[in-house]
């Protein structure tokens, strides 16, 4: 019963995040970590999902010729250089601080997505290689420390480009099929996990995610999904701050 809640939390949320390209990571590993999952294995559980929802949308957005594939290529390409290097460190890195790191990144993940839309566009989008290339290794190396694959920051990079929010998403959830994966492998090596539990949230990612991708491109208005994420992001980083600030209090760092 247990096993079954879980996938019936992470197909709502694979289907909500698959949405907007943000793959769902940021959500999935405190889900996990609150449910008494130790942090470096909440990580790679978030980032397997995040590999599966990611690839199971990105099926369909590249169908329907969403992905930007002149960002998505470069970015993908640098971004997964630094995940596993991000992975790694992970592991050096106290917990509480990783934690401060995490709920900081969701707090303006999620005030940027309550923000309005405010793309800046120079000949049509503003395209540039070389920050392309910088914010691909930033992005691929924060993710692989934090286990969030990365979408949290892609997306709104690529409407700080210019890019509408469909192209945005589609383009997001591309590259962060991509870093997810050199994230998780990263992170294999120490993590033992309960096969049946990986099998039912594996398939209920997958299953969220077709159903997300499908609603996006056909039915949802972007701008009402990027609010609604932009609370829940906003309430999950202050009920990790606040435990946060628990551990500091009782002295277990």
């Amino acid at each position: 019963m247990e096993f079954l809640i879980f996938a019936l939390i992470i197909f709502f949320l694979s289907m909500l995040f698959s949405m907007i390209g943000l793959g769902g990571a940021i959500v999935y590993v405190p889900v996990f970590y609150w449910s008494g999952f130790d942090l470096l294995s909440a990580i790679p559980m978030g980032l397997l999902l995040n590999t599966v929802t990611s690839a199971s949308a990105a099926v369909t957005y590249l169908r329907k010729k969403l992905v930007e594939l002149r960002v998505a290529i470069p970015f993908l390409a640098v971004s997964m250089i630094a995940a596993p290097v991000g992975a790694y460190c992970a592991h050096l890195v106290p917990i509480h601080m990783l934690l401060g790191i995490f709920s900081i990144i969701m707090a303006l993940v999620g005030i940027g997505m309550l923000k309005p839309e405010n793309g800046i566009s120079i000949g049509g989008h503003a395209f540039s290689f070389p920050l392309i290339m910088a914010s691909g290794f930033v992005v691929g190396f924060l993710g692989g420390l934090l286990g969030i694959g990365g979408g949290s920051l892609i997306m709104p990079l690529l409407l700080y480009f210019g890019y509408a929010v469909k192209r945005s998403a589609a383009t997001s959830g591309l590259i962060v099929l991509f870093t997810s994966l050199a994230g998780l492998i990263g992170h294999l090596g120490p993590w033992q996990p309960d096969m049946q539990l990986v099998t039912y949230i594996t398939i209920a990612a997958f299953l969220g995610a077709q159903v997300g991708s499908y609603l996006m491109h056909t039915r949802m208005q972007p701008q009402t999904l990027r609010k609604m994420v932009g609370v829940v992001l906003c309430i999950m980083a202050l009920r990790m701050a606040a435990g946060l600030f628990g551990i500091l209090s009782d002295g277990n760092i």
